[in-house]
């Protein structure tokens, strides 16, 4: 039998942000304790987001939320505490309003350590789902795929 060596993935395309490892982030295996990895995806997901102009804050302004759906996070190797990790975040194009992203968790080499997806709804202050997105987000999202070549 015999084996083959896996090709390494490509690194996702889209907005990176490098995120420096504290200590307190570790538990006592000395590894980010597996929590913190949501931060992270919020941090580069809020940094991809601002670049245009648009934040969390910015949409309660507006009169609606974005919360979080659904997350799922795939651990590859363990984020070591003292280190640098960078974090990438691409938009899917939507076929609703909905808001649903990639993301990759690399180290300073460049290896894979987590991969992640996250799904974000709109929803009014009275509470109500929407179906199509307000126009503030509408272009935001139109900005965002043209960035990234999906326009």
């Amino acid at each position: 039998m015999t084996t083959r060596a896996r090709t390494p993935p490509e690194p996702l395309a889209g907005h990176a942000v490098e995120i420096p490892v504290r200590f307190a982030e570790c538990d006592s295996y000395r590894v980010v304790w597996h929590g913190h990895y949501a931060l992270y995806l919020e941090q580069a997901r809020e940094s991809l987001t601002a670049r245009f102009g648009f934040t969390a804050s910015r949409a309660l302004d507006l009169g609606y939320r974005v919360p979080i759906t659904r997350m799922e996070i795939r651990y590859l190797k363990p984020v070591m505490g003292d280190t640098t990790v960078r974090v990438t975040a691409r938009l899917r194009p939507p076929q609703t309003a909905r808001l649903d992203m990639d993301y990759e968790v690399r180290d300073a080499a460049g290896t894979l350590l987590a991969s992640a997806r996250t799904e974000q709804v709109v929803v009014s202050a009275q509470g109500e789902l929407l179906l199509t997105f307000p126009r503030a987000l509408a272009e935001l999202v139109r900005r965002i795929l043209e960035s990234q070549g999906d326009a």
